[in-house]
Parts: C-alpha cells; sequence; structure tokens
C-alpha cells in the first residue's frame, strides 16, 4: 500500500510541478511578447494558462490534505478530551469528503452539460469539458486524500491513547 501512496504523491506533485512550469512559460512568453510587439499572436496562452491553473489548483486540494497543510483548528480541539478527538476528526474528515463529493457531482454535471452543448472556449476552440473536468478528477482525487488522512490522523490518536493507558 505504500508503493501505491508513494506513485500517488509523485503523479500529483507531477501534475502541479510541470503545470505550473508550463504557466511560468507562457506567462513570461507571454509579457515578452506583449512588450515587443504590439499586436501578440499569442493570445491563447491566457486561456491555457487558466485552464491550466485550475487543474494544478484542483491537485493542489488534494496535496495539501495529505500533507496536513489544510486548514486544522485544533487550537480548540486540542483542549478536548481524547474521546471527543477522534470524534471531532470523523466528523471533520467525512464532512470534508461529502463536500468533495457533492463537488464532483456538480462538476460532472457541468461537464456534461458542456458536452451536450458542444461548448468551446473562445481563443483556442478546445471542448470547455478539458478545463472543467479538472473539477469533479480533482475532487475525487481529494476525497481519496481526506480518507487516508482522516484514516492516519484517527490511527495516530488511537496509538497515542493505548499509550497513554499502557504507561
Amino acid at each position: 500500500m505504500k508503493k501505491f501512496w508513494d506513485l500517488f504523491n509523485v503523479f500529483e506533485a507531477a501534475v502541479m510541478v510541470i503545470g505550473m512550469a508550463i504557466m511560468v512559460f507562457f506567462n513570461f512568453f507571454n509579457v515578452v511578447c506583449r512588450r515587443l510587439l504590439p499586436q501578440s499572436p499569442f493570445s491563447y496562452t491566457e486561456e491555457l494558462v487558466v485552464i491550466i491553473f485550475l487543474w494544478v489548483t484542483m491537485f493542489g486540494i488534494s496535496y495539501g490534505y495529505r500533507k496536513g497543510s489544510h486548514t486544522m483548528l485544533d487550537i480548540f480541539t486540542s483542549h478536548f478530551p481524547q474521546k471527543l478527538q477522534i470524534v471531532t476528526v470523523i466528523f471533520s474528515t467525512l464532512c470534508s469528503a461529502v463536500l468533495m463529493v457533492l463537488i464532483a457531482k456538480v462538476g460532472c454535471d457541468m461537464v456534461a452539460n458542456q458536452i451536450k452543448h458542444h461548448q468551446v472556449t473562445s481563443g483556442m476552440r478546445l471542448p470547455m469539458a478539458l478545463s472543467s473536468s479538472a473539477i469533479p478528477v480533482g475532487s475525487a482525487v481529494t476525497v481519496i486524500s481526506v480518507l487516508k488522512t482522516g484514516y492516519d490522523e484517527i490511527k495516530s490518536m488511537c496509538l497515542e491513547r493505548k499509550k497513554t493507558k499502557e504507561v
């Protein structure tokens, strides 16, 4: 199972790093061309950057959950009794997972509607579903990360609780 999560981390990191590199390149290229050429022939780059930004953001949410970078309000929960802390982690994990499932559902409906109506981007004439599919895909990946993080947190809390009982 560890190998799966290692590959999962590498995949997410690759999507984010490659996406960021492409965004930086095209933004820099676009600025240079605008400065040197009054009529820049590369207007499509802004559209491409927005599409990549959406994908990087959705994968970044998932990555943030697994790395513990998500918003945690443990300033209050750290003062709770240990059983209540575990209940709080379970509740917050389930709420986060349900939220991501709902976002994925809305994203799937949006993508289906865009495919049905043959919507394309204005500049590059790419299917709108290409960029919008980042929402259900990223949400699905985030659900996996949320559940794993919640499981790991609960597991560590239970182990800590077991150690304090033994002492």
